[in-house]
């Protein structure tokens, strides 16, 4: 029986995750592992050709040496042990299950935020120290937009959860209790 992509990036994941961690090495091994996600996100076929069993081995591993030959030895060791059981094509969502990973232990969150106009700077680091106060995190990483729409307030969304603080829901809600 096959696993599929994600289970399989699991446990590649936990298990690079807890060598590094052990070792010393998280910070490292997560800055490598960023720019080897980049390398397949900005060839999105690569990950499909190192598994294509109709391409020929030597080919397929004359792509992969460049990757073995420039990573440090446990990056090298999962390179390698994905080659060698085909799972090329599962390089990205293992680098993205062991990001999460990597955010657990360092306590990061990402959300999103929205806001009837730009933020400045201030009002964005002022956001991020109090979400990461509410949700006891230790950095917030935030991805800014505009919706006029909302009028005022935030719209803060991350993992699932949602704070809206618009003013267009709040007029809503007054609204709907005067309706009802």
């Amino acid at each position: 029986m096959s696993l599929d992509k994600v289970t399989v990036a699991k446990r590649y994941s936990k298990a690079l995750f807890e060598i590094l961690d052990e070792k010393g090495q998280l910070d490292a091994g997560f800055a490598e592992l960023e720019q080897l996600r980049k390398v397949f996100q900005d060839n999105p076929q690569l990950g499909t050709a190192l598994t294509d069993s109709t391409l020929d081995l030597s080919k397929r591993e004359a792509l992969v040496k460049p990757f073995l030959d420039n990573s440090s030895s446990y990056i090298h060791n999962l390179i390698q042990m994905v080659f060698d059981y085909n799972r090329m094509d599962a390089m990205v969502e293992i680098i993205n299950q062991f990001q999460t990973l990597y955010d657990e232990k360092n306590q990061t969150v990402y959300a999103d935020v929205t806001t009837a106009v730009a933020l400045d700077d201030a009002q964005l680091d002022s956001l991020k120290t109090g979400y990461a106060e509410r949700v006891g995190a230790k950095q917030v990483i935030l991805n800014s937009k505009v919706d006029a729409s909302i009028l005022g307030g935030v719209i803060i969304q991350s993992e699932g959860t949602i704070f809206d603080g618009s003013i267009k829901t709040k007029i809503a809600r007054v609204r709907q209790a005067l309706l009802g």
